[in-house]
């Protein structure tokens, strides 16, 4: 599984996880009591933070295959990322880590990454969120677009800005773009208007 990969989902124990292959250990404000640590019925990598949470990247989807730009654009997981995903759900099972919840996108690779892992692991009854704040970046105007020819077209450098800094986003979505979230129901409650910045997402 990729370490290049952005988060696509959370695993959470009440030391608290969430998703990607590498975890992240949150510096504790205060240590728990010897009385605290008897009472945990979760289990933890470190005892000495209240917090811990996984992160684990979806497996790879058919456009990462074929090297086009993604981002909302709902594409299923591959036959190698679903291997990627269950490897993911054996890694953190052998782990002997235990999670008390679950957080993801809407996005059906990342959903399906994340029943894939609980499935490796025997815990498919812990409850899963799903919001789509937590989707990928849109890319704008260059989603399906084939990453080397927009390299070509317009430069290493402009394309690595453009994926890569905060501060300047790639070319807006045109409105009658055949991947405009606009034409999915499942973000029907979102209010989605487009600006020169490219995508602005408004809180519904």
């Amino acid at each position: 599984m990729s370490l290049k990969r952005i988060a696509s989902s959370q695993l959470l124990s009440k030391s608290h996880f969430g998703f990607r292959t590498t975890a992240v250990r949150l510096p504790a404000t205060s240590l728990p009591s010897p009385q605290q640590q008897h009472q945990r019925s979760y289990s933890s990598i470190n005892c000495n933070t209240q917090y811990n949470i996984c992160f684990v990247r979806h497996g790879q989807s058919t456009w990462n295959r074929d090297n086009r730009f993604i981002g909302w654009t709902d594409t299923p997981l591959t036959e190698d990322g679903v291997l990627e995903a269950r490897v993911a759900g054996q890694m953190l099972q052998s782990s002997g880590m235990l999670f008390d919840e679950a957080h993801t996108s809407l996005l059906r690779r990342c959903i399906r990454t994340t029943n894939l892992v609980l499935m490796e692991m025997g815990q498919e009854y812990i409850p899963v969120n799903k919001h789509w704040r937590l989707n990928e970046r849109s890319y704008g105007d260059l989603v399906g677009l084939n990453k080397k020819e927009v390299v070509k077209k317009f430069g290493v450098e402009q394309v690595k800005r453009w994926r890569r800094s905060y501060d300047e986003p790639p070319p807006p979505m045109r409105d009658n773009h055949d991947h405009h979230p606009q034409f999915d129901p499942r973000y029907r409650l979102v209010r989605l208007r487009s600006y020169s910045v490219g995508i602005k997402v408004m809180q519904f």
